[in-house]
Order: C-alpha cells, then structure tokens, then sequence
C-alpha cells in the first residue's frame, strides 16, 4: 500500500493521483473501502507522517471526518487493536481494487495545471469549457472526456463557463464537495487550506452535492444564488445576489469576501499578493467581514478597507504582515 501513502503525501504524479481521485470518488461510500482507509490514516498518524497535505485533507473530508476527532470517535467505537485487524484484511483487498483501476489501461492522458501565486490564469477543456483560474488554483483534468460524465478535481477558485451537453454532466470535485452542471456559468471557490467553500452561479442551474457527517446534502442553485457552506461549523448558507452586477476576478481583478472568517481572508491575501500574513488574536481570526474591491487596490488599501471597524493594528516585516488586535 506505499503507493496509497505517496497519494497522501503528495508523491504521486499528476496522472495516477487524478485516478486514485476517480476511484475515491466512485467507492468511497462503500463501508469496507472507509474503514481500509481509516486504518492506513491511522497508521500514518502513528508512524507522525504528515497529516496535513492536501490528498489527506481530501479524503478526511469525503469521509465526512475531521482530522482532530475522527480518530478519538474510532477508537472509542472500535479500538486501534480492530482498526489492526481491519488493516490486516482489508488492505490487499483495497490495494487490488486500486491497483485494478491504475492498470486499466487509460484512453486520456490526465493533466495538471498550478497557477503561482499573484497570478491568473485560463485554461480550454477539451469539451470547449472555459476556465479562469485565480491564485493558487490547481486543477486536474483529463484531455479528452469520453465517459459518461465530465469530471474535474479543482482546489482553489474558478470561474466556470461550461459547455452544454445533457449526456455528459459536468462535474467539479473539490474534496467534500461536487457541483454537477449540463450547462452554465458561475464562480466556484474551495481552497484546501481554508475553511468556506462558495458556489455563486450567473447562468444555468447547478448541483451541489456537500458531504455533511454521514449524509450527502444536495442543493439546486438557479441565477442569483449563491451558497457558502463552513466546513468548521458544518453550517450550509443561502443567498441572492443581482447577477448583473456581479463582477469577479476575471473580469477586472475584482475580490470579494462575502462574510469570512479573517483567517480565510488572510489565506486569500497570501495567494493574490504572494505574502505571509500572521495572526496573532485567535478571537480576531474568527470574526467574520464583508468587503468588496474592484479598482486593482493595493494590499494595504485592502487592508484598510477591511479595518473598518478600526479593531485591527498591522505590522510588516519583510514579506510578512502581522495583524494583531488594537
């Protein structure tokens, strides 16, 4: 099983991680399937391998789990001395079901695109979908769709305008996360290392399927939703908006912060303007902030606009900006 170890740290190549992603994504809802893959977490907790890359992150949340407790509640139901034995028989067994899905051989090749920091990017699919990518966006995909869906694996924030084809669904997976679509345009935003994911559509009408503990909420959105789902709180929020109006990072640089956290929106000034941005008042990287900026403002006007209420104080050393309580 090294090879489903190198998938959580990240050793894998563009291609064969994509489809352990497609495999996940096919069986992760099959009981013996989650408890193989508790038991190699838990092993990796165990031997203090990282637990914080991305592919982890990702499957933690597909499991409906968080990292901090998902272990205390299986231990306390079944013990680590089951989850050896869980190991045991169900490792070979999970290793050829992956290993039979890499060895079929692939009619498209997977590819992998990363946008730096402090930059945009755009990318054409292969069925004529056309995708903006903002900083620090990743997005894994195939060269040709042939099967009877469209499947993407984006961390990060897009602005999607889809193909229409009603045989062949268009379907974004973020971790916990997918959005099915025939047709549309909208703007979709789930960084791994934050904590809202945000959907806003302009055109058409989506799915959004969210794995909350052990069930699956699915949303209709239709033109002049949007939704934000905290996969903190668990909390799953609905909210118009004037289509028309709306402008986003494609169109001229444009940043909006809908009600985040301070700690989310600190993640996202890290990404657009390629700094390190410190907090050092956990109450303060807790409350939340509206803001929108559409005149290519600076950082520090950013700052500034965001400070409204006049209860941060900001220090800059080199790269870094810390921001601390007044």
């Amino acid at each position: 099983m090294d090879f489903l170890k190198k998938y959580f740290a990240g050793q894998l190549t563009p291609q064969e991680e994509a489809q352990v992603q497609a495999w996940l994504v096919e069986h992760s809802e099959d009981p013996q399937v989650q408890d193989a893959l508790l038991a190699i977490m838990s092993d990796m907790e165990t031997e203090d391998m990282t637990v914080s890359s991305p592919a982890y992150v990702k499957v933690s949340r597909r499991l409906g789990l968080d990292r901090k407790s998902r272990f205390e509640r299986t231990v306390r139901t079944i013990g680590r001395w089951a989850m050896g034995i869980a190991a045991c028989v169900m490792l070979p067994l999970l290793g050829a079901f992956v290993y039979d899905r890499l060895s079929v051989p692939e009619q498209a090749d997977w590819l992998e695109l990363k946008v730096p920091y402090g930059q945009t990017d755009e990318l054409v699919l292969a069925d004529g979908t056309h995708l903006h990518l903002n900083a620090g966006t990743r997005v894994t995909y195939p060269s040709a769709f042939l099967g009877s869906e469209r499947r993407v694996f984006i961390e990060g924030e897009v602005f999607a305008e889809v193909a229409r084809n009603p045989e062949q669904p268009f379907i974004i997976a973020s971790g916990d996360v997918d959005v099915k679509v025939l047709g549309t345009t909208f703007n979709f935003k789930a960084y791994d290392n934050t904590e809202c994911v945000e959907l806003i559509l302009l055109e058409g009408a989506v799915q959004v399927d969210i794995d909350v503990s052990t069930r699956t909420k699915q949303i209709q959105l239709h033109p002049g939703e949007m939704v934000q789902y905290d996969r903190k709180s668990g909390e799953i929020e609905m909210k118009d908006f004037r289509p028309h109006l709306y402008k986003g990072f494609h169109d001229d640089g444009s940043i909006h912060f809908f009600n985040l956290r301070l700690s989310d929106i600190a993640s996202d000034l890290e990404r657009l303007f390629g700094v390190k941005v410190v907090l050092l008042d956990e109450a303060l990287a807790e409350t939340r902030y509206f803001a929108w900026f559409s005149n290519n403002e600076t950082l520090d006007q950013i700052l500034d606009g965001i400070n409204v209420d006049g209860r941060m104080k900001f220090r800059k050393k080199d790269n870094v900006i810390y921001i601390s309580k007044k």
